[in-house]
Parts: C-alpha cells; sequence; structure tokens
C-alpha cells in the first residue's frame, strides 16, 4: 500500500473541505500589491488579474493596490493578507520608514504575507528592514537564465498549497537562484530540478522554489514562479497561489481548531503573539485567549548577572512539528505578572494542561527539579515556607513528572506534595504531548500524568488544601524565582502550552490529543 498516495488523497479532501468552508463561512480581505520601484514584467497585469479572479471564485475581498498609501496602519489592519504581486524594488526604495514600520508591525500581528515572483528582488530599501524583509521572503531572488521549460519537484502532497500538484511538474518560466538556500529557515514545497534545464546559474543541486514559513509573529509564503503571462492561466499555478492565500491568512488553521474551548485559560502558541528582541531572542509571549486577565508571558531578569540572559529564543519551522515554531528553554523563564490568576486551580477547580515539547539533557541544579511551568509560592499564609502551587517537569535523567502542593507540610516530595512520576526517561530531541490533570473538590483529588496517551501513566493523590495561596505562574521554571534564577528550569522545548481550569473529561482529553497530534504530527 502506497501511504505517500494516500495521505496525498486525503490532503486533496482538506483542501476541498477548507476551501468550500472559506466561501461558505468567512470572506478573506486580500490586499492585492503591486507598488514597485524596478524591472516591469510584460505578466504584471495578468498577476493582479489572476488574484481578483481568485477573488471572485472563492469569495474573498479583493483590494487591488497600486499605491504605497495603502501601506498605513489603519489601512492594512483591514486585511488578512497582503500579496506583493510580482512587484520589482531592484532600481530604489517603494516605501518610507513609517511603511516599513507600518509591515513590520503587521506581521508581528499575525498578519499574513503572500509573495509572487519578483516581490524576491525588493533589494533596496535598505537597514534593519532590508534584513527583515528578505527573512520574511526566505531570501532574495539573483540571477537567472534564459526562459525555458523545467521540472518542479513536489516535495510536500500534504500541504493546502500542493495537494492538487503531480509529483512532477513540467513549467516554463524564469529560474532564478538565490542569495542563499533557505531550506534550513523555511518549509519547503517545491524544488526545482537543475538537471532539466540549460545554462547556469544554478544552486548546486539544492534548489527550493516555493515555500511557507511561520516568521515573527505571522505567516509568509512565497514562489519564485510568475515570470510569464501564461503562467498565471495556469490552474495548478492559481491552485498553489489559492492555497497560500488560504493558509497565509490563518484559515486552514482556524478550521482546524480546538475542539474544547470552555475553561481555557491559557493557550500558548508558538506560531503567534511573540515579540523579539536581540535577534530571536523572546521578550513577550501573548496568550491567545481573548478576554483573560492572563495578557502575556514576559521576559524575567531579575537577578540574572547577564542582562537578557533569562530570554529564551524562537526556533522557526520545525520540520518535525510539521513546520511549525518551538520556544527554545536553557535555564530560562517567562512570568505572567497577574499574582493570584491561577490560584484556584489547586483549592477546588481542578486543571488540565496539556504540552507540546520536546527535551534536552538537563543541567543538574537542584536534584530532580528541572520545572517547565509553575506557580509555588515558598511562603504561606503562616509564613513557614512550605510552598503551595502546581508545577510539572523533568528528573536529571529525563523522567517526566507533574505534582502540586499545598502549604501543609515540608519536604520536596511526601504525602502533601505528591510526586507524579513516570518512571521512564523521555528520548532527548523528540517531540511528545503530555498532560496533567487534576480533578477538582476541596477534599482529595487526583492528580494524574499522561504521556502521548490518553491513559495514564502516573497517578497519585493530592489533598487540597484551600487556604493555599500560589504566586505567578512561569513557563520554564517551578516559580518566580529571582534570587536564583535558571537553577530550578529545565532545558528543550515548547511549541503549545494549554491550561483549563478545570478536569476535562476522558473524551474531551482524546478530542484535544488528536487536534494537537495532526497539527504538530506528534506519533501517539
Amino acid at each position: 500500500m502506497n501511504w505517500r498516495y494516500i495521505r496525498s488523497f486525503f490532503a486533496m479532501v482538506f483542501f476541498v473541505f477548507i476551501t468550500q468552508n472559506v466561501h461558505a463561512q468567512t470572506k478573506i480581505r486580500v490586499l492585492n500589491f503591486q507598488a514597485d520601484n524596478g524591472f516591469q514584467h510584460k505578466s504584471k497585469q495578468a498577476g493582479l488579474e489572476m488574484i481578483e479572479h481568485l477573488g471572485e471564485i472563492n469569495n474573498w475581498e479583493v483590494h487591488t493596490s497600486i499605491d504605497t498609501s495603502d501601506i498605513s496602519m489603519k489601512k492594512l489592519s483591514s486585511f488578512d493578507v497582503i500579496v506583493f504581486n510580482n512587484n520589482c524594488g531592484n532600481k530604489g526604495r517603494i516605501f518610507s520608514d513609517a511603511q516599513h514600520r507600518v509591515l513590520q508591525n503587521y506581521i508581528r500581528s499575525g498578519g499574513g504575507f503572500v509573495g509572487i515572483h519578483c516581490a524576491g528582488a525588493i533589494w533596496k530599501e535598505g537597514g534593519e528592514f532590508q534584513l527583515w524583509y528578505e527573512k520574511l521572503v526566505g531570501t532574495s531572488l539573483v540571477k537567472h537564465p534564459k526562459v525555458q521549460p523545467a521540472k518542479l519537484i513536489v516535495e510536500n502532497k500534504e500541504h493546502i498549497c500542493t495537494c492538487h500538484l503531480p509529483d512532477e511538474w513540467m513549467v516554463t518560466d524564469e529560474w532564478h537562484t538565490f542569495s542563499h538556500n533557505p531550506r534550513n529557515n523555511v518549509n519547503v514545497l517545491i524544488s526545482l530540478d537543475e538537471s532539466s534545464y540549460e545554462d547556469s546559474p544554478k544552486m548546486g543541486g539544492d534548489h527550493p522554489f516555493t515555500w511557507y514559513q511561520y516568521y515573527d509573529g505571522g505567516r509568509s509564503f512565497f514562489t519564485s514562479l510568475g515570470h510569464t503571462i501564461d503562467i498565471y492561466a495556469d490552474e495548478n499555478y492559481q491552485k498553489l497561489v489559492q492555497g497560500g492565500i488560504i493558509w497565509a491568512s490563518g484559515m486552514a488553521d482556524k478550521q482546524l481548531k480546538l475542539p474544547v474551548a470552555e475553561g481555557l485559560m491559557l493557550d500558548l502558541d508558538a506560531d503567534y503573539g511573540i515579540s523579539l528582541e536581540k535577534g530571536n531572542r523572546i521578550s513577550s509571549w501573548k496568550n491567545q485567549v481573548g478576554e483573560t486577565v492572563v495578557k502575556s508571558f514576559d521576559k524575567q531578569d531579575k537577578g540574572r548577572i547577564e542582562a537578557g540572559s533569562g530570554m529564551p529564543r524562537l526556533k522557526l519551522n520545525v520540520p518535525e512539528l510539521n513546520g511549525h515554531n518551538s520556544v527554545v528553554f536553557h535555564r530560562q523563564e517567562m512570568v505572567n505578572e497577574h499574582e493570584d490568576a491561577f490560584d484556584h486551580l489547586t483549592t477546588g477547580s481542578g486543571y488540565t494542561w496539556f504540552a507540546v515539547i520536546s527535551v534536552y539533557e538537563q543541567v543538574q541544579g537542584k536534584p530532580g527539579v528541572n520545572a517547565f511551568f509553575g506557580n509555588l509560592r515558598n511562603t504561606n499564609v503562616d509564613k513557614k515556607g512550605q510552598y503551595e502551587g502546581l508545577w510539572a517537569g523533568l528528573s536529571d535523567e529525563n523522567q517526566m513528572w507533574t505534582g502540586a502542593r499545598n502549604a501543609l507540610q515540608k519536604g520536596l516530595w511526601n504525602e502533601n506534595s505528591p510526586h507524579v512520576l513516570y518512571d521512564q526517561p523521555l528520548e532527548a530531541s523528540r517531540y511528545y504531548l503530555v498532560m496533567g490533570r487534576m480533578g477538582s473538590g476541596t477534599d482529595k483529588v487526583p492528580i494524574e500524568l499522561f504521556i502521548n496517551s490518553n491513559e495514564p501513566v502516573a497517578s497519585e493523590v493530592f489533598p487540597v488544601n484551600t487556604k493555599a495561596n500560589p504566586s505567578k505562574m512561569v513557563i520554564g521554571q517551578e516559580r518566580d524565582a529571582t534570587n536564583h534564577p535558571g537553577v530550578e528550569s529545565f532545558d528543550g522545548e515548547i511549541a503549545r502550552f494549554l491550561i483549563f481550569d478545570h478536569p476535562l473529561s476522558d473524551d474531551e482529553i482524546i478530542n484535544v490529543m488528536k487536534y494537537l497530534e495532526k497539527k504538530y504530527n506528534i506519533q501517539l
């Protein structure tokens, strides 16, 4: 049985489902943009008309513009996707400094970008924006031989952009080389068979030509195809760009959404809501749940000798996670500043948390305590320093554990602070779906640990103390520890972290697991 063809069939079914649902439910708002300053393609008008045609058949709202005044905060915020439609910038700047900031803020606020052909040849903007823009595209167009037929290899037939294409696709177009090979930083969909066309330059046998990525808080799709007039009438090409617009709009992800919403109080998603500084260092991670007091988790530099060393870094487009991002922690932490937002989880309401994580070799601090989240407080109402809150982490040998503390007894693990431990270590650099659940109630409740299964791998009993008063919630460490930052934290990655304010039912856990399994390619 050929599993590739079976997966491709289901991907095509998913493509039809998504496009039909987008057509029926939501209008994607597209800015079909072509202001330029450089080479004028004969195919420019055909490119504009193609996006307008896609808008008509998909019931999108398409605004076509060659006017840079549309790159304003007010106007751009009304669009889900901006298409840089074969607009070159090889002779001079297209945008002002203010428009540079608008474009960056648009992407950083979750906007979608689609770049077609000469959008990769906007070379003259200068400064920090030029570097940022080339990362948004993925690379920069450099040179090309004469227009001629060549063979394209479809590397990923399970994506909404490419599921309709044959494995090999013959196309006549302009075969650009790039300033550098983008493969390590993007998710390649289509590559060029360099043996199928004549003349140089070439790229040494590895020649990506169409790709997508999650970048700086938004989504970016780019194809270098689009030089000739004829290609814009090619149905395969139209569907490729159509899929790129749907994907960049976020509509595909919105159709594949969390199946349980009631009680969700925290959703940290490494694809969204991340603010960067100092390159790929994260200063803030925004909660994706609206209308909540838990707005974001922010950098924690207090107590650190080296300023900025407390910030984790963003890892883009992880192939093992279906191209999604992850946050890499190396003895670092991020803190939510709302003091009491999570207190009720251990004083009666119960909770369920989910995390898509990968673990590295742990750096020994306090033996066995390598926590990837927690809100422990080390002084209770009687000021006895007996800790209260919930947490989860890893042993020094990468055995997963979870638990809670109720401020009733000193000591690290005991009957009042159960150690819910899975005795088998997790494999380093493999991605797992781990979960914890505490029952609701004010007497004794179960705490369960799940790893890649809806059956608990460990469980213990927790005596609830309704007077417990946990502290601020922290990701990457067991508490807001400004006196010894990084000592009781973990080394690894988090791609997604969810907290519900009650124990989900077994069926709800299964449904959330299926969603995360599909989205992040977790092998359960």
